[in-house]
């Protein structure tokens, strides 16, 4: 834990650089070599489906980061990376605190920016491989692969549109299923982001279909800069958040998956839990030109 707030901390300070300068002469200006990919956050908060107690009042936390493979080839604007995002669900206010859920999302894309004649990115298109799992060996393991396509648009008055989409099959144990990207994850995610004048304050919605369901995965954010620096200072932010998507666990049977005597995981789709609606607050720190979406 102490390592994630260290490593939320570090990418506050991280400075802000773009890929091109427009008025330095056409030199490049420097980029630090680890920066952040989706949003990074750290909240606490509890159920509004439920009545909550210690048990379903959880931490939550996300850590995203990238590394440049090769940055800006041939002068194209089009860098290759890899990046490595986690989500985690701590059970803090249990006795024992254990971690009830985790999603570990290694990838690696390629990326093009478009740059405005200042320097700053205002197109962003990236698309890549992306693994997502929960790290379980067991029958309670859930892992799916895709790919993964991304288009964000910055606009000069403070909003971002973006829509990504992913194709891949998922692992229910050892059973392959396409239940687990279009039921609980969903194909595709539309999200919008405004950030005021003065980046004082900063409003997200995004929202993923789910195939053959009358609902989507929701997440809508209220934040507001803690600073007085324009550039690099983290939220505070309010989040609700409805789907079936949080948790790799609940996906496919509520009452979990079935053991043959072989050890064997049968597929059971049974009853998918009930969707989670939960309110979270805490402090975020995200990046402004693309991933804002969190797909």
């Amino acid at each position: 834990m102490v390592s994630v707030v260290l490593m939320l901390l570090a990418a506050a300070m991280l400075p802000s650089y773009s890929l091109r300068a427009g008025n330095d002469g056409g030199k490049k200006q420097r980029r630090p070599f680890v920066e952040m990919f989706r949003p990074m956050y750290l909240t606490t908060g509890f159920p509004l489906s439920e009545s909550p107690d210690k048990e379903n009042a959880d931490v939550k936390f996300q850590v995203s980061l990238q590394i440049p493979i090769w940055r800006d080839m041939a002068g194209s604007g089009t860098d290759i990376l890899m990046a490595y995002t986690q989500v985690s669900l701590w059970n803090l206010y249990a006795r024992s605190s254990p971690f009830y859920d985790n999603q570990y999302q290694p990838g690696l894309y390629v990326r093009k920016q478009w740059n405005s004649s200042g320097g700053s990115p205002v197109r962003t298109l990236i698309g890549g491989i992306e693994h997502r799992s929960n790290g379980r060996d067991d029958a309670w393991s859930r892992s799916i692969n895709y790919l993964f396509v991304s288009y964000a648009r910055d606009y000069d008055f403070g909003l971002t549109l973006q829509a990504s989409a992913r194709i891949g099959p998922g692992f229910y144990g050892d059973v392959l299923t396409w239940d687990l990207p279009l039921r609980y994850l969903g194909l595709v995610q539309l999200s919008s982001t405004y950030v005021t004048p003065c980046e004082g304050w900063e409003f997200m919605v995004s929202a993923s279909p789910l195939w053959n369901r009358s609902i989507a995965n929701v997440n809508v954010e209220i934040g507001r800069r803690i600073g007085t620096k324009r550039s690099g200072n983290p939220y505070f932010f309010l989040q609700l958040h409805y789907g079936y998507d949080e948790a790799p666990r609940e996906w496919m049977d509520v009452n979990g998956p079935i053991i043959n005597p072989d050890n064997s995981v049968s597929y059971n789709r049974g009853t998918p839990a009930s969707p989670r609606t939960m309110v979270r607050f805490g402090v975020l720190l995200s990046p402004k030109s693309f991933m804002r979406g969190n797909l």
